[in-house]
């Protein structure tokens, strides 16, 4: 088994829309990569979906060596895998498509060689049934568009060796993304199952008559949802209340805090006080003032950002921006609009 960081070529067996993402994400990163798939034009259309991906890649960052050039059609897995260093599967969500597939290509594949599933929902432990060395079995399910999200959530199964686990996470931690091992197995994993979550409580509202799908989009592209993408929930709830933290809202000081119709768990002082732990390590123990400033200096950035996207492709972004904002540095006025 190659190095993480001295991986030259990547298979990736699956060539739709994830598939597709994790090509122009390799190839943007300076790999090979070999990609198989049996639909009659998936090459085509591959080759047009990294295309269209290229642009904003550049704008992103290209590695010194990243080409186009670099990516190869076959319409075997065995032809796919066979010298590739490691192999990444995004094949439709169905357990006899997987079955299969994954029985094929651990079969061709050399023996050490890491297979990570995209699969968006199933456990590792059930992919290990048909997989031949089964230790060196992963899931590896990103976000779309692959290209750019970065998240990885890497999960291990029953058989899953450790230094598979260690070695996944060196890989995509390298190679450009943020990997984040989710240490049990649960379907939908982590990110899936907040992301569900939320959609749910969406359905509810507009089921009970409260919102409509505009209504319920803007609260949170306009809310919440834009400080989640830099700190996420439970930051935000903790820089929220103040000096007193999590603690403080662990401990029932501002009330309850569950207004949906999810039933929230009931956390003992063993677990809330490990919340309170964990996230001070997350946040290095910098002060609120330090906390406050890099959020602003972020939401600042978005705003100004989303106005301009807005105002380029014709949107109504009214609902999203403050005209005539003031500008804290002079008497000029500034439109975060425009």
């Amino acid at each position: 088994m190659n190095a993480p960081d001295e991986v030259t070529q990547v298979a990736l067996v699956g060539a739709g829309t994830i598939g597709a993402g994790w090509a122009a994400h390799f190839l943007a990163q300076g790999l090979d990569v070999i990609v198989s798939d049996p639909g009659p034009h998936a090459e085509k259309k591959l080759r047009a979906q990294v295309d269209t991906c290229w642009p904003q890649l550049t704008r992103l960052a290209l590695a010194e060596n990243a080409s186009r050039e670099r990516l190869r059609f076959v319409t075997s897995i065995e032809a796919a895998v066979e010298q590739a260093d490691f192999i990444q599967e995004s094949t439709p969500e169905q357990e006899a498509v997987k079955d299969s597939v994954i029985a094929a290509i651990s079969h061709a594949a050399k023996p050490d060689v890491v297979i990570a599933s995209s699969t968006s929902g199933m456990v590792p432990t059930r992919l290990q049934t048909h997989c031949r060395q089964p230790q060196r079995l992963i899931v590896g399910h990103p976000f779309n568009p692959v290209y750019l999200v970065p998240l990885v959530e890497v999960v291990g199964g029953e058989q899953t060796a450790p230094e598979t686990i260690e070695w996944a996470m060196a890989f995509y931690r390298h190679w450009g993304k943020t990997p984040l091992h989710c240490r049990t197995e649960s379907p939908g994993h982590i990110a899936n199952r907040l992301q569900d979550a939320v959609l749910t409580e969406a359905m509810q509202l507009i089921a009970e008559g409260v919102a409509t799908t505009d209504e319920v989009d803007t609260a949170l592209s306009a809310g919440p949802g834009i400080r989640w993408a830099l700190m996420g929930p439970l930051l935000t709830m903790h820089m929220a209340a103040g000096e007193g933290g999590l603690s403080d809202v662990l401990s029932g000081k501002f009330g309850s805090t569950y207004y949906s119709h999810f039933q929230g768990p009931q956390l003992d002082k063993l677990t809330q006080q490990s919340m309170v732990d964990s996230l001070q390590r997350q946040i290095a123990e910098r002060p609120l003032q330090d906390l406050e400033q890099i959020r602003d200096e972020f939401l600042v950035g978005v705003l100004k950002q989303r106005a301009a996207i807005y105002a380029k492709y014709g949107f109504d972004s009214s609902r999203f921006c403050v005209s005539e904002h003031p500008n804290p540095v002079g008497d000029k006025k500034e439109d975060l609009c425009n």
